[in-house]
């Protein structure tokens, strides 16, 4: 399994921004991934230490055990 990396606690301001939902696990592969990119990462919650797996592209995202506001 990939190494976990560390969310952290968001600081300066920060508004109009798109926020992922944490999840358990990634979803399940359709077969029709073409390229190179990654998925996404699990990120370990800054708050309580829960892993959440949170797809690429996102910035931000709210864990899926207490709910803090993290960012990648």
């Amino acid at each position: 399994m990939a190494e976990h990396k560390k969310g952290q606690k968001p600081s300066g301001p920060i508004e109009n921004v798109k926020v992922a939902q944490g999840q358990e696990k990634p979803p399940a592969s359709s077969g029709d991934v073409s390229g190179h990119m990654s998925p996404g990462a699990f990120y370990i919650c800054w708050n309580d230490g829960t892993v959440n797996w949170v797809p690429y592209g996102w910035n931000y995202f709210y864990c899926r055990n207490c709910y803090a506001f993290n960012a990648v």
